[in-house]
């Protein structure tokens, strides 16, 4: 399987290919099984998330990152407090250690029901072990402030914000590892891996937004050559 490419196809079946514990980072957003969509018609988001209603896909998908991930590593997996219970038991049931349920501050409150309940700014984020791997840097506290993308710049209705998944591949990556994401959604973590000298390997089966994320990571180099060619004026 080649390095730094993105796979326009089902995880579980690409997955297949990748050798047991040859992966050094996991960084995944895949499905909340919420059933998740814009409830605005002609919204560019009302579409629904591919495969969010599928609890068997996110089971088997946490087994094969086990597998496929090396001894005394590690994996940062997002998820929504509404299934949180399910993800704990499964990332457990298959070995993973619980290490930490960071929070992930927006910085900005949600949309949704305005009268019955509070606003949500919050996401979740497991960070799981295989073994004992250490974290590299500064000790950090599990609430982590990173303001949420909107606007212009959203590309993908659940999309993270570059610092934040740049944050977990430093913390437990070295530059030339592989860093693994099998919902590459619009390619954020692709991108992430290579602002910070890492390889990664991808997935997404969404043909939309696999396209849009070959544009950005092209797109992104375009910024970056440009960058350092100013920096070496």
């Amino acid at each position: 399987m080649k390095l730094n490419k993105i796979y326009n196809e089902d995880c579980l079946e690409g997955m297949k290919r990748i050798p047991d514990g040859s992966v050094d980072l996991i960084v995944t957003d895949p499905p909340y099984l919420i059933n998740y969509s814009r409830h605005v018609k002609g919204h560019r988001f009302e579409n629904k998330i591919l495969n969010d209603n599928n609890p068997e896909l996110i089971s088997k998908y946490i087994k094969e990152c086990y597998r496929i991930l090396k001894n005394n590593s590690a994996m940062y997996m997002f998820t929504s407090h509404k299934t949180v219970d399910f993800f704990k038991q499964e990332l457990e049931d298959v070995g993973f250690n619980v290490k930490n349920m960071i929070i992930w501050d927006k910085q900005r409150q949600g949309m949704g029901d305005t009268s019955t309940v509070f606003g949500f700014q919050y996401e979740l984020i497991f960070f799981v072990s295989k073994g004992q791997p250490k974290i590299r840097g500064k000790r950090l506290s599990d609430i982590w402030s990173f303001p949420k993308v909107v606007g212009r710049n959203q590309m993908h209705q659940n999309q993270k914000p570059i610092e934040l998944i740049e944050r977990c591949v430093k913390k437990h990556s070295n530059e030339g590892d592989v860093v693994f994401d099998g919902f590459m959604g619009s390619g954020t973590t692709a991108i992430a891996c290579v602002n910070t000298n890492r390889n990664y390997i991808g997935f997404e089966l969404d043909q939309t937004y696999y396209e849009k994320s070959l544009e950005r990571i092209k797109n992104n180099a375009t910024q970056t050559d440009i960058f350092n060619l100013l920096e070496g004026e």
